[in-house]
């Protein structure tokens, strides 16, 4: 730092006198413009309250739901004061008159509001535009043109977006604009470093080339237009300088200056700037002209402090503003010097009179002054930049400008302005009406005292340093005060994971010609040899025919071998303490850790994932090694809880999350304390021989963790019969699900199977974040989750939108489709040729039907099967009704939300949906009536994270008992739970106590179902009955409720005990469900002729109570929602109904509400991402507030 004293202590009187004149000089119209913002800040209410107006109420075209829209905004903030007397009144006049003339009244609302707003973001149509151009310029002032339009998601909007800064270019008032990479190419790819900066680069050369080819007069002499890269997301960060480079190294634009911005809230920014003026002072040398660098503080802080906090990652900002204005200093000493001002000039972006005067007197001292600007926002303080004219330096305005099209597309620039210039330490929040030595003013001062005083201390290194290349992992030492938190993923925009990229596609491209990857059956603690192989085939290669490996199959002698050694336990998992297994997990995490990087690449070469897709399983693989034997052990903490494992597991594992759901359902059975047999799909054995090396590299036993590929008949044949398998855990279709109960009726069967996926857009949506969110749901992993948005169900108003259907076309035309080794490609390959569902999907069109956009395949390879839409499905049409497992997306229309909520709940399915609207009644709406497991709100269907949102479905996609994985309650349908009452210290009383059960059984019962019934109360009261929220992440809640069955059929048999029967009623009469009793004929125990004597005091009107045989019993056990048996049903009972795939609940009764209460609840998960561009909106100001 070479910034004197002197110099820090001159800019104080500088900026006083500055700010003097400044309060004596005030236009009118900047005082009222003042008013306005300061009081907007004295009431934070009045900040949300506008950003919710402007955000919320013009998304629908039809003026009456917009003033709906308007009154229910107007109502919720009914005690803002942000107006003023007349605007109070036209308000009135709005919600009592206007509001029935919607389409008179709005238009004026909407004018009203553009003229309001018109100083900041610039009416952008070419009458008033040119018209305040002109205006400038007669005052001597560049403006700085950002031309706000829709979110580019595709290459014709891309296309289109170039265009319009050309003709702005040819437009003679226009002589500087501002672009930004993400408006000029919709499929930046961080990962694949170099093919995103080529492609912008030859956007870039066709605006610049216009640039120069519309020159205009600027002091006496004609100029090129000046173009101004914008910085944006730190993601970004590399391409975009790189880009910059690129392009302006060519020799054709030697003689353009152009810009490029950097953020001073950035720790890493030095290190850019040095790059960037290395590079400018070679291209000087070549013949170049200098170039030049817009610094500013930096305006997206809200919405990476949100990625940061979803992601698990380090926050890339400086979190507090004395150092960012510090950084913002050093950046200035680096800039205005003698020795690189000469090559890349500078503009100083601020409000803030101190860095102003600071720059200014700095520039004067070392003689620099004609190559430094003034940078300022257009329309934020008018005679402050009067006043930096006057003094002579170069002021240049920053306008946005929108027209009534892009009106609403202005509105994320407004949220971003809004959180930077009001934040509690932003010199503009102070500015309006600020007078030196006030108390605003002594604030301002201290701050800049303060970012002075840290200068020798900040950081100027990144804070962002994930390395997947040389990352040290620590095994966790503290096992039982450990604390479950989610493993981050990886940063691909990050220099040095690009490397680490890289390098797993040179090693698993080539896999074949190093020997490939082989798999063999693991039984017993030994590979199995065969000489019957199959190969695997590398299908991003399909043409060369490369062969990534090969597997060998288990016997069938195999197979009952394998049961044979899990059942005795050869190694003793079962017996140790569940301390010791959670630490062999763990240890199991670090292996995957260790891993990730082959688990990506052996998941490319094998299914064809590309790597961000395998990237984020890895994560949740982790996720799970350390979630579950941490929820076991929540579990065994309850007082008087019990447990152990039920003996073998057998996974069934999908390809289509080849690396997560194997791990998770392996994990989940190990941390029960059983052993695993792991039986993998067919088409992904490589991935799970891969990862099962993990689990015995870490030391779990090749005796407890047997890894046995077979077909799914054999597995049907010799696995799921043998009644040493004491339970399953299956991922895939309903079909098979079903197979597996009819060929072993009476299997404990956990089952995800999958579902038919919708998204509802209505009126009220952002529409360019819901084409977004919905191309990213339906087609990446080319459609094939089972959470993939496959069905989308559009409000008549949206349906009828051609530019929403163009920009969804346009969007996902454009994903790049191909091999996986070729790193720009956002979708693979398909994991086997079409078939099936998918096949009829492709080649069949139902009436009314049409191809949005047409079924193709990329590069001439049938597995690589490019995104499609029909347009126009019905209910009932094929696509409406299955499920297709493939990139094909299905939209219907719907008259309004309710109609839409009803065509997805008719499908039967219920995995996951997904609502885009900003409107908190819809939402409130969709939430109680949509019936599906994970509800999305405002972002992807796709992306489950363990604790974030548990996964599961409801209907026919979920087969069991509902308990979601990822959630506290998904263990324990493995263990075996037993409640031991803790003894008392009054020895005779428990003496006593037997004899009171011996000579009176109901007096006792009851005792004891009182009992129960109160700790019933307790545990609705503190955990079913509330909503949880685990992971607290900014910007997004996600919260996991319990929805409680709506019927439950009790069969209550001879040996059932009278409280436990008593206290079965009560649970579910507490949970509001509708009971059926279901008795033998000629019942004889006590108990049960004491229920028949009572059951009018114990049922209500609509319940039942009934005595029948079991074909009564089969019939009725169809009618209802939950089956609760105490002791297991005959096998007869369970063969007969097979067929409807029914669960029945025959856990033994649980005298703790925590575990038994579970049989009358589905889990639900919602995660809703209530941010807007980061602002954390009313939700943050509450959580503010609680603080």
């Amino acid at each position: 730092m070479q910034i004197s004293t002197t110099i820090f202590e001159s800019a104080k009187n500088v900026a006083a006198s500055w700010q003097s004149e400044i309060d004596r000089s005030r236009e009118r119209s900047e005082k009222k413009f003042h008013e306005i913002m300061k009081r907007m800040l004295k009431n934070p209410m009045n900040k949300i309250f506008l950003i919710e107006l402007l955000d919320q109420s013009f998304r629908a075209h039809n003026s009456k739901r917009i003033a709906n829209q308007l009154e229910y905004i107007f109502s919720k903030y009914k005690d803002t004061d942000i107006f003023t007397d007349v605007e109070e009144l036209l308000v009135w006049s709005f919600r009592h008159i206007g509001i029935y003339m919607p389409d008179t009244s709005v238009e004026l609302f909407i004018q009203y509001l553009r003229h309001d707003i018109s100083q900041i973001v610039i009416k952008g149509e070419d009458s008033p535009l040119n018209k305040h151009l002109k205006k400038r310029r007669e005052e001597h002032t560049r403006v700085n043109i950002n031309i706000i339009g829709e979110m580019v998601l595709g290459e014709k909007e891309a296309q289109a977006r170039i265009q319009k800064y050309i003709n702005a270019l040819k437009n003679p008032h226009i002589d500087y604009i501002s672009i930004k990479i993400s408006t000029i190419f919709s499929q930046v790819t961080p990962v694949a470093q170099v093919w995103s900066v080529n492609e912008i680069s030859h956007r870039l050369e066709r605006i610049y080339s216009a640039a120069m080819q519309n020159t205009f007069l600027h002091n006496g002499k004609q100029e090129y237009k000046f173009v101004n890269l914008d910085m944006e997301e730190y993601r970004d960060i590399n391409i975009t300088i790189d880009a910059f480079m690129q392009t302006l190294s060519k020799e054709k634009f030697y003689s353009l200056e152009a810009g490029i911005v950097l953020q001073s809230y950035l720790p890493d920014t030095l290190e850019n700037l040095k790059k960037l003026v290395t590079w400018a002072k070679k291209r000087i040398n070549k013949g170049g002209v200098p170039i030049k660098i817009r610094l500013v503080k930096g305006a997206n802080q809200e919405m990476e402090l949100t990625e940061a906090s979803m992601r698990n990652w380090p926050c890339v900002t400086y979190l507090n503003k004395a150092e960012t204005d510090a950084n913002f200093k050093i950046l200035m000493d680096y800039l205005i010097d003698e020795k690189v001002a000469p090559y890349v000039h500078v503009g100083i972006a601020s409000h803030n009179l101190f860095d102003h005067a600071v720059a200014m007197l700095l520039a004067r001292e070392r003689g620099v002054e004609s190559y430094c600007s003034a940078e300022m926002l257009e329309g934020m303080s008018e005679t402050a930049y009067h006043v930096l004219k006057k003094e002579g330096l170069n002021v240049i305005l920053y306008a946005p400008t929108a027209t009534k099209e892009t009106f609403t597309n202005a509105i994320a620039y407004l949220v971003r302005r809004f959180d930077e210039n009001t934040a509690e330490e932003n010199f503009l929040r102070h500015s309006f009406g600020l007078h030196v030595d006030s108390p605003a003013w002594k604030i301002l001062l201290k701050s800049y005292d303060d970012s002075i005083e840290i200068l020798p201390q900040i950081a100027l290194s990144p804070f962002r340093t994930q390395n997947r290349n040389t990352e040290i992992l620590k095994s966790e030492s503290d096992i039982e005060n450990y604390t479950f938190k989610n493993e981050s993923d990886t940063d691909f925009s990050l220099l040095q994971n690009i490397k680490w990229a890289e390098t797993i596609s040179e090693k698993w491209k080539n896999i074949s010609k190093n020997g490939g990857f082989h798999a063999s059956a693991v039984v017993g603690g030994e590979l199995i040899k065969s000489e019957n192989s199959v190969d695997v085939i590398d299908k991003s290669q399909y043409h060369e025919k490369v062969i990534v490996g090969t597997y060998t199959r288990a016997s069938q002698s195999d197979l009952e071998k394998a049961v044979s050694i899990a059942k005795a336990d050869v190694e003793g998992w079962r017996k140790l303490s569940s301390i010791k297994r959670q630490k062999v997990l763990m240890d199991v995490a670090q292996e995957f850790r260790k891993s990730r990087a082959d688990l990506v690449g052996i998941a490319a070469a094998e299914v064809g994932k590309v790597f961000s897709e395998t990237d984020v399983e890895v994560s949740e693989a982790i996720d799970f090694l350390n979630f579950y034997p941490y929820s076991a052990q929540k579990l065994r903490a309850l007082d008087g809880v019990e447990a152990e494992g039920k003996g073998v597991g057998l996974v069934i594992s999908p390809w289509n999350f080849p690396i997560a759901i194997p791990a998770g359902g392996i994990a989940a059975a190990l941390a029960a304390g059983n052993t695993v047999i792991l039986k993998p799909s067919s088409d992904a054995v490589l991935c799970a021989y891969r990862l099962c090396q993990c689990f015995w590299d870490a030391g779990v036993s090749k005796n407890t963790l047997q890894f046995v590929p077979c077909s799914g008949k054999e597995a049907g044949k010799h696995l799921i019969t043998n009644s040493d398998v004491d339970f399953v855990i299956f991922t895939g279709g309903e079909t098979t699900a079903k197979q597996i109960i009819k060929s072993r009726p009476d299997i404990h069967l956990s089952a995800e199977t999958g579902g038919k996926d919708a998204t509802i857009v209505t009126a009220l949506a952002d529409r360019d974040q819901a084409v977004k969110n919905i191309v990213a749901s339906a087609f990446n992993n080319s459609g094939q989750k089972c959470s993939a948005t496959s069905l989308l169900v559009l409000e008549r108003e949206v349906y009828e939108d051609e530019n929403f259907k163009n920009m969804l076309v346009d969007a996902a035309s454009s994903l790049h489709v191909g091999s996986v080794w070729e790193l720009h490609n956002r979708i693979g390959s398909v994991v086997d040729f079409p078939s099936g569902n998918l096949k009829n999907a492709l080649s069949h069109l139902d009436e009314g039907e049409e191809w949005a956009l047409e079924p193709s395949y990329a590069d001439n390879n049938p597995y690589m099967l490019k995104p499609s839409i029909r347009w126009g499905t019905s209910r009932g049409d094929f696509c409406h009704m299955h499920e297709l497992f493939g990139p094909v997306l299905s939209v219907m229309c719907a008259e309004n939300l309710e109609d839409a909520i009803d065509i997805v709940n008719s499908t039967g399915y219920g995995l996951t949906s997904g609502l885009e609207s900003l409107d908190e009644r819809e939402q409130e709406i969709f939430k109680e009536k949509l019936h599906a497991g994970n509800l999305y709100i405002n972002r992807m269907t796709t992306g489950a994270i363990v604790i974030r949102q548990p996964f599961g479905g409801m209907g026919k996609s979920a087969i069991g008992s509902g308990k979601k994985a990822g959630g506290f309650n998904y263990i324990s349908q493995f263990m075996k739970l037993h409640f031991e009452e803790e003894s008392s210290e009054n020895l005779y009383a428990d003496k006593l106590r037997p004899l009171l059960e011996e000579e009176n059984d109901i007096a006792y019962s009851l005792e004891k179902t009182l009992k129960l019934t109160n700790d019933f109360t307790h545990w609705l009261q503190t955990h079913f009955n509330k909503e949880h929220d685990y992971s607290n992440i900014r910007g997004e809640s996600n919260v996991i409720r319990y929805i409680g069955v709506k019927s439950v059929l009790f069969r209550f048999d001879e040996d059932d005990i009278l409280y436990e029967m008593l206290a079965s009623i009560a649970a579910a009469k507490m949970v509001g469900a509708k009971v059926y009793v279901s008795i033998p004929n000629n019942p004889k125990s006590e108990g049960l002729l004491y229920l028949i004597e009572k059951k009018s005091f114990l049922l209500e009107n609509d319940d039942t109570f009934a005595l029948e045989d079991e074909i009564a019993l089969e019939k009725a056990m169809l009618s209802v929602q939950r089956i609760r048996f105490l002791q297991p049903p005959k096998i007869a009972m369970c063969e007969a109904v097979a067929e409807y795939a029914l669960y029945i609940a025959t856990e033994p009764f649980m005298e703790h509400g925590r575990i038994e209460l579970m049989h009358y609840f589905i889990e639900q998960s919602i995660s809703d991402s209530y941010h807007r561009y980061g602002n954390l909106g009313l939700r943050g100001l509450v959580k503010e507030l609680e603080k």
